[in-house]
């Protein structure tokens, strides 16, 4: 029997990058569907294959940010920014969802640091999208009762 070697670095089981893939596509899948129950247990199992990855933290950050639980995703993307202290994405989604609890300047503090970790790359470009539309009004606004 041949041992299976894990692409994965630190992940409990071994795991392909492809089967890590699927798992948290599968997920995603799920959350579109609106099955959140669904997709909060494939990713938390895959947080748990995966202790030290912050690929399923993002993910279970961005499940409770689209059901609206913006300080909960806070919490779980501070947790991915913990596991990957030097990238640009876990800052972006920090910052989004501080924007989204009206937090704007320690959001745009954590936009601008995303944008100086990693200048070219997706996280990068999530951050200056959050900041050019909070700077043209589209997100980050209190909205007047009426």
């Amino acid at each position: 029997m041949t041992e299976l070697k894990s692409d994965i670095a630190g992940s409990l089981v071994p795991m392909t990058k492809q089967q890590a893939v699927l798992t948290l596509e599968a997920a995603y899948l799920w959350m579109d569907l609106g099955k959140f129950d669904h997709a909060r247990e494939l990713l938390g199992g895959a947080a748990v294959l995966m202790p030290k990855s912050e690929v399923p933290q993002i993910a279970l950050g961005t499940l409770e940010f689209n059901q609206g639980r913006y300080d909960k995703a806070l919490q779980v993307f501070r947790r991915a920014q913990k596991l990957a202290p030097r990238a640009a994405l876990p800052r972006a989604h920090c910052g989004e969802a501080l924007l989204f609890m009206g937090k704007v300047n320690e959001a745009m503090k954590e936009l601008k640091m995303a944008l100086e970790l990693e200048p070219d790359s997706d996280g990068a470009r999530f951050a200056q999208a959050l900041i050019e539309m909070k700077e043209s009004g589209a997100i980050g606004a209190r909205r007047a009762a009426g």
